[in-house]
């Protein structure tokens, strides 16, 4: 305690107030480098500079340049090092810039990282926990090389966690519990930080701090696998994630204020793995079910999710999806065109409520053979 309080002096005032996501994971990534000593940060520019969005400003006077350091331009030069860091017993807490960049150097993930511990039989490991600025935002430079929405690539890879955040005291709670998944059980681990969020602070109208946060306390975490749900409204089930979550709840509001339509909002967080037992258990009470996905429709989670309500519910919802569009995200002002528009929400669950619940064949039969008799 005494060290953190002279590493978070200037900060330490302000760290019960709300905050939006980018100042909480910069509060955040300064905890776990004083929890585990084995930890390094680096990237492009997350040292002077502190990064493109400042998630990591100040990290370099507050922990030395031998713990956060910039890299050169080369995602499989910055992929590469997070390997041989793993190999000597560091955990590495690279930065890829953009989620774009990322495809540069995926095969540094699914030819060496994630294949080390199933073709050893799990003597070796690659524990890592990659940060990634990503999904639709950008609008004023680098076109598509600075906005992408594809995170089919790292799903497919067998025992990577995948975590997307939609706010900011979750995105420490699960920063904290894959530092822990890495640390502890040797796993890669990709948060996926959504850009658009990262200085968001209101959530219905302006000035409303609805999604300002205060730093979560010490022992708070978010295991791989843990979902948040948002109210208890029994008509329809949303099912989203990122900034999905973000304006399905300001959906949610419109639903119930204007159209008496009440509605949960279940947020996956994690994308990879999913929780499916869970996510059934929650699914079994609603007949109506909409997937906000701010991804492409071919390769989104949303198909793994609508397929598992599908085979394993004896009486799947009514289920409908609303995914970006089978295209690269617009340049300019139109690059936020693809994330998900709460009056599409609002239109889609509406849409749901007009047609007529599933019945399973079994009901069907049944009924019959009661009217026979």
């Amino acid at each position: 305690p005494r060290v953190r309080q002279t590493v978070l002096a200037k900060d330490s005032r302000f760290m019960d107030k709300p905050q939006h996501m980018a100042k909480l994971l910069n509060w955040g990534l300064t905890d776990l480098m004083l929890r585990y000593r084995n930890t390094v940060v680096f990237g492009e520019d997350v040292g002077k500079k502190g990064g493109v969005y400042h998630v990591t400003a100040g990290l370099q006077e507050r922990l030395g340049k031998s713990r956060v350091f910039d890299t050169p331009l080369d995602e499989t030069s910055i992929l590469g090092q997070a390997i041989g860091f793993a190999h000597n017993e560091f955990v590495p807490i690279p930065e890829i810039q953009f989620l774009a960049y990322l495809h540069n150097a995926e095969d540094q993930l699914r030819g060496e990282a994630a294949t080390l511990s199933f073709f050893s039989a799990g003597q070796f490991t690659n524990p890592m926990v990659i940060r990634i600025a990503g999904l639709a935002y950008q609008k004023g430079f680098g076109g598509h090389f600075h906005n992408d929405n594809s995170l089919a690539v790292l799903r497919d890879l067998p025992g990577v966690i995948v975590g997307v955040p939609s706010r900011g005291d979750d995105a420490v709670k699960m920063l904290r519990g894959a530092v822990k998944a890495a640390h502890c059980d040797g796993r890669v681990v990709v948060m996926v930080e959504p850009i658009a969020l990262y200085m968001t602070k209101d959530l219905y109208e302006a000035g409303d701090g609805g999604w300002s946060f205060s730093y979560p306390k010490a022992e708070a975490e978010i295991e791989p696998g843990e979902f948040g749900v948002h109210g208890n409204g029994g008509d329809v089930l949303i099912v989203s994630y990122g900034n999905g979550t973000y304006y399905s709840l300001q959906a949610q509001k419109t639903l119930s204020d204007e159209h008496k339509v009440n509605t949960t909002v279940l947020d996956m967080r994690w994308l990879s793995p999913l929780d499916e037992k869970n996510l059934l258990k929650v699914a079994k009470a609603f007949q109506h079910v909409l997937v906000v996905d701010e991804c492409r429709g071919v390769g989104s989670v949303s198909e793994q999710v609508v397929t598992l309500f599908s085979a394993q519910m004896e009486v799947p919802p009514k289920m409908k999806r609303v995914v970006a569009d089978e295209s690269f995200i617009p340049l300019g002002p139109a690059a936020t065109s693809v994330l998900p528009k709460p009056s599409r929400i609002v239109a889609e669950v509406l849409g749901l409520l007009n047609q007529q619940p599933n019945r399973s064949p079994r009901r069907k039969i049944l009924r019959r053979a009661a009217s026979d008799q």
